[in-house]
């Protein structure tokens, strides 16, 4: 069974999934980040990116930027129909976590597909010697 994951406007925007790494997709199927000791949050690209404690998502600075059903400060919207999942990356070496900043009442400004997007992992090529323009 997969949990939503609710921004503080009550709009579906990830949610994760109940496989071997507790991966958390965004609504477009993307793998941004996954759940680590079922309370760090990793992206993908190994950044530490915040906590998951007591059904609520916490950033760095301890705001609440995510939340699942049972903790959503509005009521929730209905999630529209989610997108296929892709396939996730290799998982890479994970950052040193932040110490635990206190965890408080605050809602984050900054939007949960904002702070997840941290975590996806840039497929974008690298420029190759034949893409540079002649002087």
């Amino acid at each position: 069974m997969e949990r939503t994951l609710y921004d503080k406007n009550g709009e579906a925007v990830a949610y994760i999934a109940e496989d071997f790494k507790s991966t958390i997709y965004l609504w477009e199927g993307l793998p941004a980040a996954y759940l680590y000791e079922d309370e760090h949050v990793y992206g993908y690209n190994g950044r530490h990116l915040g906590w998951f404690k007591g059904e609520v998502l916490f950033n760095h600075k301890g705001e609440r930027i995510g939340f699942l059903y049972t903790t959503c400060p509005v009521s929730v919207i209905k999630p529209p129909v989610k997108w296929k999942k892709s396939a996730p990356d290799e998982i890479r070496p994970r950052w040193s976590p932040q110490r635990s900043a206190k965890l408080g009442h605050q809602l984050a400004q900054e939007s949960l597909a904002d702070f997840l997007k941290q975590g996806i992992i840039d497929r974008s090529p690298l420029p190759s010697s034949s893409d540079e323009s002649p002087d």
